[in-house]
């Protein structure tokens, strides 16, 4: 069997300087890690033994959609350790991103791994930097790891404890042998970072976005390269974490789909560990291997369903066996997927490290359009649309800002839009608190927000903008959101459900880029208060049938009760026409050029 397909370039780097070399970097990649941090950053603030350790913490922000950053910048605001404590960000979801984005931005000659949920002893980090000194030949070591449980232990956990990085190997230092193929997990993992740029490439296969990608085992992966670059691995117990397990990672369901991945993800694992010229030799051994302990675990358990080991093993060994086609199949999509992306979006890399910058640096910023009402009335609201955009970089060669249309499509294909919209969200409801304790916040107006597509998905969203709304103790009449029609196109459901959900909490619902030429009937069935039609309303049609339908629609907008809105109204012979269309709002770059929102702290 061909593994060209497996092979990922092993991409080389030279360390970068350090503007200050520091002894040690405490890494800690975080997904939503919101509620699990505080833990862990107390116990970090409280190491000892330090006095002559120079040290950093970074928390490196996967993406998340809590409040991780603002637990970040809370802890900044009273840190009170020697070592310094930094917020990064890294845009690319997977754990193995966070863990490369910590690595090229670290200080420390050694990083220090910890997970979110890893509570180090108080000597910790002593304890890495001292191995470090009398171990120079280790290019990585381990920790030992202790389970915290939340629930009382299933029957025979102490056979699947290892999966869930749990590591007690006795009370003495030991040097990992490669034979053995056992390895460290990423939790409580101690590097050298001149061996991990030297060995690991920058992009893994095993790229962790999940249980959901169907992979696991990113850490191995990273530990494996180091390996096989000629680095040893070493396990210290005298370097203690306690993990907390909490009890759904107990159950059934979970422990089963952890074991179904790891076996998923075994067959590249087997292969980085494996000599070129074997491979063409113990592929085929390998999968008739595993064929033979599946039967056998088949023939010795038919049923496994009261048996949770005997039904952990069965998963993983099923997985196991599918883990060459399944990952043959994952590399062909990647590759198409990367050939894509090569055509669509030709500048990715370079929109990746300025989202990642964005973020980082706070550099995104809020601005307001008004959308003003065609024919005066009595009723009609002052409404404002709010616009995100990205201040360019200090060292940047361009000036201004830098519109959506540039860096979203990036930003989709990272998955960060919903993220990019609670943020936008928060925001805003940061500048409208800091109004209104400024005595100038206009009490009778309306501001839209755009969402993503995915947003509309996100069944956790509502909760977050009625947290923000309390946070912030701003009125809810004050926000309206927008999602394209293409949301209804694709998720008519899930947007009944949102715009339900909205209009409970006394947030209205904009239904945006609505084609007057092909009207879609369902949007007049959503519990919407506006519809904003495309640009296209402006232009004359040819036909008096194309002009009819747009009335048409215009009209029964109105007869549900829903208001229209007309965009990209950028001349006095579109404004007439959209008014003659019956139109009762107007929106344009002419008609009211976007203002900066007065920007406020982030926290």
């Amino acid at each position: 069997m061909s593994t060209q397909l497996l092979q990922e370039p092993c991409v080389r780097h030279s360390p970068t300087p350090s503007v200050q070399a520091l002894d040690v970097t405490v890494a800690i990649p975080t997904y939503n890690g919101a509620k699990r941090l505080p833990a862990v950053l107390e116990r970090l603030r409280s190491q000892q033994g330090l006095d002559n350790i120079t040290w950093e913490v970074i928390v490196c922000d996967n993406n998340s959609l809590d409040e991780t950053r603002a637990v970040v910048e809370d802890y900044q605001q009273n840190w009170g350790a020697t070592g310094s404590l930094t917020y990064r960000f890294a845009p690319e979801q997977g754990a193995a991103f966070a863990r490369q984005r910590a690595v090229e931005v670290a200080r420390g000659e050694i990083i220090a791994f910890l997970d979110d949920d890893n509570l180090p002893a108080l000597d910790w980090v002593a304890q890495a930097y001292q191995f470090s000194q009398t171990h120079p030949q280790a290019a990585a070591w381990g920790s030992q790891i202790h389970g915290k449980f939340e629930g009382d232990l299933p029957e025979n956990f102490d056979k699947l404890a290892c999966y869930l990085a749990i590591i007690e190997r006795g009370s003495k230092p030991h040097r990992y042998d490669p034979e053995t193929k056992i390895l460290p997990p990423g939790a409580g993992l101690v590097v050298r970072r001149e061996a991990w740029l030297n060995a690991v490439p920058a992009r893994l296969f095993l790229n962790n976005k999940g249980k959901a990608a169907g992979l696991a085992s990113e850490d191995l992966e990273a530990v494996l390269h180091i390996q096989k670059a000629g680095g040893e691995i070493w396990y210290n117990p005298d370097m203690v974490v306690h993990h907390e397990i909490p009890n759904s990672r107990l159950q059934r369901d979970y422990m089963m789909s952890l074991l179904k991945c790891i076996g998923l993800s075994r067959f590249y694992i087997r292969l980085l560990g494996t000599k070129d010229w074997q491979r063409p030799l113990v592929v085929p051994a390998y999968i008739a291997n595993d064929i033979r302990k599946l039967a056998l675990h088949w023939l010795k358990y038919r049923d496994v369903s009261e048996d949770l080991l005997a039904s952990c093993q069965r998963a993983h060994l099923a997985s196991t066996v599918a883990s060459p086609f399944f990952l043959l199949k994952t590399a062909y999509q990647k590759a198409r997927q990367d050939r894509q992306a090569k055509v669509t979006l030709p500048q990715r890399d370079q929109w990746v490290n300025q989202l990642t910058e964005a973020f980082e640096e706070d550099r995104f910023s809020l601005h307001s359009q008004a959308v003003l009402p065609i024919a005066a009335s009595p009723d009609a609201e002052q409404h404002c649309e709010v616009l995100l955009r990205m201040n360019r970089s200090a060292t940047s060669e361009l000036e201004g800002l830098v519109s959506p249309r540039e860096f979203m499509p990036v930003a989709e294909h990272l998955g960060l839009t919903r993220t990019i919209d609670r943020w936008v969200i928060r925001r805003f409801a940061q500048l409208l608190q800091a109004q209104a304790r400024q005595n100038t916040l206009d009490q009778q107006r309306i501001y839209s927000i755009n969402l993503s597509q995915d947003s509309a998905r996100d069944r956790t969203l509502v909760n977050f903008i009625a947290d923000q709304i309390t946070i912030y103790g701003i009125s809810a009449k004050h926000f309206c959101f927008e999602l394209p029609e293409a949301a209804i196109v694709a998720y008519p459901d899930e947007v009944r459900d949102f715009a339900q959900a909205l209009n409970e909490l006394g947030c209205p619902l904009i239904i945006d880029d609505v084609n007057p030429h092909r009207f879609e009937q369902r949007v007049l069935n959503m519990p919407v208060k506006y519809l904003k039609f495309s640009n296209a309303l402006g232009v004359q049609p040819r036909r008096r049938s194309a002009q009819a339908r747009m009335t048409d629609a215009i009209r029964a907008s109105h007869d549900r009760g829903i208001q229209t809105i007309a965009k990209g109204v950028e001349s006095i012979p579109i404004l007439h026409a959209v008014k003659q269309l019956g139109v009762l709002y107007a929106q344009g770059y002419h008609l009211a050029q976007p203002s900066p929102l007065v920007n406020t702290p982030s926290r």
